[in-house]
């Protein structure tokens, strides 16, 4: 009897770890690729928590998420117009890496059937509330130090924006994508700031 409870007992230890592990990975293809909750269970099966879209959520995690779609649009729209102004790589770089967080947060309103509040935007178009930010962000950057200037003060709204979200939601899949656009962020900042 003993020996079956403590074959129960490594199993459950097994499963445990692994269980534990998986939910500390991040599979940027799948965040990146997702368009349906199945795909994303396909491209990411080892981390099905990411794929989990049963919580009820409040109106205020609704709103965040896609307003977080879109400030994730704005700053790769406005750094791929730098890049267009200034041909500098870092704007071409980050834009793509906020490609990703855009894609990121689109698996989160796909997964939890939101409204894509960007769904058939163009470049540089957006909705009342951003348009404003866009264009002004836009007519800040005169030259390539007021350009990396911009870089600056959108990946610190982004980091302001996200600790607000990280503190007002507890579900797991949001909190993952939440916190690893952080920790983009904050890598963003440091990479423009020593650039001036």
């Amino acid at each position: 009897m003993k020996s079956r409870e403590r074959l129960i007992t490594v199993v459950t230890a097994i499963g445990l770890v692994v269980i534990l592990t998986s939910c500390d990975q991040f599979d940027d293809n799948a965040a990146n690729k997702s368009s349906e909750t199945a795909e994303c269970i396909q491209q990411n099966p080892s981390d099905s928590a990411s794929c989990d879209f049963t919580a009820t959520l409040t109106d205020a995690e609704i709103e965040t998420i896609k307003h977080m779609r879109e400030e994730e649009k704005v700053a790769r729209d406005v750094y791929n117009k730098l890049f267009e102004l200034y041909n500098m790589p870092i704007f071409r770089n980050i834009a793509i890496s906020e490609q990703k967080h855009m894609d990121a947060v689109l698996n989160l309103i796909v997964g939890y059937g939101l409204t894509d509040p960007v769904a058939g935007k163009g470049p540089g178009e957006f909705t009342p509330a951003f348009q404003g930010l866009y264009d002004e962000l836009i007519a800040k950057s005169t030259n390539i130090t007021e350009a990396i200037k911009v870089g600056v003060a959108i990946e610190e709204l982004d980091i302001a924006d996200l600790e607000k979200a990280i503190e007002a939601t507890e579900v797991a899949n949001i909190l993952r994508v939440y916190n690893n656009l952080l920790a983009a962020s904050r890598n963003h900042l440091n990479a423009f700031s020593s650039k001036l």
